[in-house]
């Protein structure tokens, strides 16, 4: 069983590396292998040099610099997963501390889904808020009745439980998943693109499943520098708001007209409304 685990990282070499270490102290089931493939987009810190260095079998490609995360990741699918047979596809960020029996736990979920008789699915893994102890990521559920894109974090227990979509800072995703959907759009830059993926895949009668227990560290991001940071004038809040980091209004129209059913223009417009009566 080959498994090609998926990475992209800028500028934040030691993090990226603590990451890798964490991976790589993983415990496989006999039979299978793990490839891993690391975009380094445009990173200036040595990030690629030093992953070579310490990991020379991982297979480092070099970014343009502008890819950002969804880019990344469909850079490092074009230019080396595509290419290859595989059972696994692994996606991680590269910010994650995982815990030795992550994978383990994946598998373990992963089998039981099978054994249901659906082999369409990608298993998600929940992590800790590094301070904090809280849940950080990992599945989420609906949790509106009125809005069809709000959800809410599921807190893992000894037992698999069903999604609604996922982060991707650790999933595993069958190759069944990917020939009937493919992996990330080409429609997001950079946020909304996991959470894309899951609710295309659970349209076309795959599962998202959280795994048991909680599977590694990692910490959440901090509201300081996009548009929820206190204090800020409006004009660099719209900008903030707007931009490729958080999501342009024409990402942000794909996303809500996609999976945000027929009054989607309304749940489209409601940030921008709230920016611009607020003032903040």
């Amino acid at each position: 069983m080959k498994i090609i685990a998926l990475t992209t990282c800028h500028n934040r070499r030691d993090i990226t590396l603590r990451a890798l270490d964490s991976l790589h102290k993983q415990l496989l089931p006999a039979g299978y292998s793990l490839d891993i493939c690391l975009v380094d987009d445009g990173s200036t810190d040595g990030t690629g040099e030093a992953v070579k260095s310490v990991y020379p079998k991982i297979a480092v490609l070099k970014g343009t610099g502008d890819l950002y995360w969804a880019g990344g990741m469909r850079f490092g699918w074009e230019h080396y997963v595509k290419q290859q047979e595989l059972d696994y596809l692994l996606v991680f960020n590269d910010d994650v501390e995982l815990y030795s029996n992550a994978l383990v736990s994946l598998f373990s979920a992963a089998n039981e889904v099978a054994t249901s008789g659906n082999d369409t699915y990608a298993i998600t893994g929940a992590f800790k808020e590094s301070v904090t102890g809280s849940i950080a990521y990992g599945g989420v559920v609906r949790n509106s009745r009125w809005h069809p894109l709000r959800f809410g974090k599921i807190a893992p227990t000894e037992k698999i439980q069903d999604c609604d979509t996922l982060n991707m800072n650790l999933v595993l995703i069958s190759k069944e998943a990917l020939k009937q959907i493919g992996f990330l759009s080409k429609d997001f830059v950079h946020a909304k693109a996991d959470y894309d993926f899951g609710l295309r895949l659970r349209e076309e009668g795959g599962r998202i499943v959280l795994a048991a227990g909680y599977i590694g560290e990692c910490s959440t991001n901090s509201i300081n520098g996009t548009s929820e940071e206190p204090g800020i004038s409006f004009k660099e809040r719209w900008k903030r708001l707007t931009s490729i980091k958080e999501q342009s209004p024409h990402q942000r129209a794909l996303y809500y007209r996609r999976h945000g059913g027929f009054m989607w223009p309304i749940f489209w417009v409601l940030p921008y409304i709230r920016i611009f009566f607020s003032g903040k």
